[in-house]
């Protein structure tokens, strides 16, 4: 696509961020107006504020008629503002930042270069946050190494909300009906072309964090089981375990005690025998919460919705569209 040609959609995620906002946009404009070949739209997505976030964003506005405010009812959580400003984009390309102004905006021109070189989605790699302590550093590394090995997908540490998306990835994207949905894990689900591009997040321009531990915490659980069955198939496969080692031990001690009579005098009770055989029926229990965990996590894999599949169509040749419009040759 030539670049006088490129049209950009800037999703902005906001939550009682008056006090800053002002200054996020003159920084956010800044860059826009030195990209002379950029037409572009700013939808602020006001996560039920309540400060004085939509007075500030009517003063801009009257300066500057690309703005659009989309006020969400209450508060519902970044991942549904963004999910919510995705679908009212009208750009070929969708740039999603937050308005804390940790983001660097002045990477958006790098991040518009990579889309059209051909690639459909680019990520935001945090190298670094300047404020972020041990703890959720170690909570970070954890998390990325979990994710990984729990799920088929491979998350590339520090990736971010910080991401441009082209117009064929929103469309596959708002197909998704998760509720409780991971946006950054979503799109990396779809498929789609996608380069990176590594940045230092910048201090807030005001306040602290908007997640907190307790958020967090909702965040990775809710990815976990949002792109895995591994939590569904734990306690089966615990309770295999300890059904086979408690039914060899059970063998070791009944040929010991009773076929033997006791030659290595382990003095094995009627109560520690009962114990084992407890110990055996708990595995069996758990195991058949295993198995029928198989059956709920197929329905659970039926009921998120997801499209079986997702076609490039930008990409394809000779095929027909859905709406029955050729693609191109």
């Amino acid at each position: 696509m030539p670049n006088n040609q490129v049209e950009l959609s800037i999703v902005i995620p906001i939550y009682n961020e008056a006090a800053g906002l002002t200054s996020f946009h003159a920084s956010l404009t800044a860059v826009l107006k030195k990209s002379d070949v950029i037409s572009y739209e700013i939808i602020y997505v006001d996560d039920g504020s309540t400060d004085q976030t939509i007075d500030v964003i009517k003063h801009l506005n009257t300066a500057n008629k690309h703005i659009k405010y989309l006020p969400l009812s209450r508060n519902f959580g970044k991942e549904s503002a963004i999910t919510a400003g995705i679908k009212f984009a009208k750009g070929d390309a969708i740039m999603l930042l937050d308005g804390d102004g940790q983001h660097p905006v002045e990477l958006i021109p790098k991040f518009i270069d990579l889309w059209l070189k051909g690639n459909k989605v680019v990520v935001g790699i945090r190298r670094s946050n300047t404020k972020e302590g041990l703890t959720k550093k170690a909570g970070s590394y954890l998390f990325y190494k979990t994710f990984n090995m729990l799920t088929k997908q491979k998350l590339i540490p520090g990736s971010t909300d910080f991401r441009l998306i082209d117009k064929t990835v929103r469309t596959a994207f708002l197909e998704l009906k998760e509720v409780d949905r991971i946006n950054r894990g979503l799109i990396d689900w779809l498929g789609f072309k996608t380069d990176y591009i590594e940045f230092d997040a910048n201090p807030r321009i005001y306040g602290g964090a908007g997640y907190n531990f307790r958020k967090l915490i909702k965040l990775a659980i809710d990815s976990y089981v949002g792109f895995s069955n591994a939590p569904l198939y734990f306690f089966g496969y615990l309770g295999a375990v300890i059904s086979v080692l408690s039914f060899l031990l059970g063998v070791i001690v009944f040929i010991e005690q009773v076929i033997l009579g006791d030659p290595l005098a382990w003095k094995f009770t009627g109560t520690a025998m009962l114990a084992i055989l407890i110990i055996f029926l708990v595995g069996l229990m758990l195991t058949s919460q295993g198995i029928m965990s198989l059956y709920v996590s197929l329905t659970y894999a039926q009921s998120k919705g997801r499209p079986l599949y997702v076609i490039d169509y930008d990409n394809s040749i000779g095929i027909i569209k859905e709406s029955g419009e050729s693609s191109k040759t």
